[in-house]
């Protein structure tokens, strides 16, 4: 259990800084106005809960992969330098499914957590544009 906890702390650091970058360029790129708050806890606890998933999953399935691996081999380091050399796969993809789950799960916080209202920069533009038309005249 203090290896599922341990690899779902590094995991959520990563998809925390990971999803919370690319979710910062996604919200800057399309100008959209959005609840800061309540999409940072809702992403945190989603990371969170993505990472101890993860975690779980890929122990449990590298416990089904590497009993073979295991047999021959005394309990310790060892033990668990052959379930990483044995089930590496398994690993790095549960690692990337909890991160597609993630986004996923991201893109719909971004969309709860939007605004109806228009973005700052349009409503700036627009006035930029009034006060070039009425300087022209």
């Amino acid at each position: 259990m203090l290896f599922v906890a341990t690899l779902a702390v590094i995991w959520f650091f990563a998809y925390w800084i990971i999803g919370g970058v690319f979710f910062a360029c996604v919200a800057l790129l399309r100008l959209i106005r959005l609840r800061k708050a309540r999409f940072s806890c809702l992403f945190t606890l989603s990371a969170g809960v993505c990472a101890f998933l993860a975690a779980w999953g890929s122990t449990v399935w590298l416990e089904r992969s590497a009993t073979e691996c295991l047999a021959e081999l005394p309990r310790g380091r060892e033990a668990l330098a052959t379930v990483f050399s044995c089930g590496f796969f398994q690993f790095l993809a549960s690692a990337a499914a909890g991160l597609v789950i993630l986004l996923l799960l991201g893109f719909i916080l971004l969309k709860l957590s939007s605004w109806k209202d228009r973005s700052w920069l349009t409503t700036f533009s627009e006035r930029l544009e009034i006060n070039k038309k009425n300087d022209d005249e």
